[in-house]
């Protein structure tokens, strides 16, 4: 950890997007939110993802629910459930004097207690469990400390400095899937829907590398987790800014080449995260079959969440638009 000093004047923006959420904020390192107003409209039925700040830190995280299709714990969604506990539980722990990693195997410990004490004596499998990809940054007095399991990126710039921060073995594993399911919309005229039930088998395969030496390391029910994230500080800059984004924003990047994700950063200041998610959604709109490019669902964002915060920093009253 870097050593503790005052800021003073230092301005740092941080950019917050999860499903066109968008946070912009001025910060030195005391942050105390006088007000909060915030819109949240789901675009599907459920909505299992969460995107969350406090005057401590901010968080993302991108549900999925087990594969088995049945909810264990929670009769709408086990996914929606398990970020939900973990929305709690970090707004409630991630001002205390540990590091993010010991909070969230701490975490993980409590919540896995929850969940099988809700599930009683079912017999399930690996697959059957809610995880998340998750982002979690804490905000200390000269540098970001930042947690990350999954695929959500974090990308920092600093002046003309670009550093992205996410862990790419999920996305190699679907990969592999959506190049089985290119070739049967290719070769055997099948749609998007019929190709991802022909592939399952290798989704499952997949999904049983979770938490795996040999696969990926995603935030569930298993402690060791908590110690493969990827984990450090970074000295913020006079001009810090930090983009936080699931794979269904940075899909505009790596998946629709509209822009190089490097422009993120750039490109919401200009054209506003509002516009960039209408833009997204035009996109999947426009090949709702999967047949240009092939994923897991038609759309993968819903609305967008807008909120307005006001909020003290070092004495000082400042705006904060998400």
């Amino acid at each position: 950890m870097h050593k503790k000093k005052r800021i003073g004047n230092m301005k740092n923006k941080f950019i917050i997007s999860k499903w066109g959420r968008e946070s912009c904020f001025y910060a030195a390192w005391m942050m105390k939110i006088l007000n909060k107003q915030i819109l949240c409209k789901a675009g599907t039925k459920i909505n299992e993802d969460v995107a969350n700040m406090n005057e401590y830190g901010a968080w993302v995280l991108d549900g999925a629910t087990g594969l088995n299709g049945e909810n264990i714990v929670d009769g709408e969604s086990d996914a929606k459930w398990f970020v939900t506990w973990w929305d709690t539980y970090l707004s409630n722990n991630i001002y205390k004097d540990e590091n993010l990693q010991k909070i969230i195997e701490k975490g993980i410990k409590l919540i896995k207690e929850e969940f099988f004490n809700r599930a009683k004596d079912q017999n399930l499998s690996k697959i059957d469990f809610p995880s998340s990809s998750i982002v979690v940054i804490k905000w200390e007095k000269s540098c970001l400390e930042y947690f990350s399991l999954g695929d959500v990126l974090l990308m920092l710039q600093n002046e003309d400095k670009i550093q992205m921060i996410i862990d790419h073995n999920i996305t190699k594993l679907d990969h592999k899937v959506f190049k089985a399911m290119e070739h049967l919309m290719e070769k055997e005229k099948k749609n998007m829907i019929e190709a991802k039930e022909d592939v399952m088998d290798l989704i499952v395969s997949n999904r049983l590398l979770k938490n795996t030496e040999n696969g990926y390391w995603i935030l569930g029910f298993n402690e060791t987790a908590a110690k493969n994230g990827l984990y450090g500080t970074i000295k913020l800059g006079n001009n810090t800014k930090v983009f936080i984004a699931s794979d269904g924003f940075t899909a505009l990047a790596d998946k629709y080449n509209y822009l190089n994700i490097s422009e993120f950063i750039p490109e919401i200041e200009k054209t506003g995260v509002d516009k960039l998610y209408h833009i997204l959604r035009d996109i999947e709109e426009k090949d709702s079959e999967g047949q240009l490019f092939p994923r897991f669902k038609k759309t993968m964002m819903p609305q967008p969440f807008i909120s307005h915060l006001k909020i003290t920093v070092s004495e000082r009253e400042v705006e904060i638009f998400v």
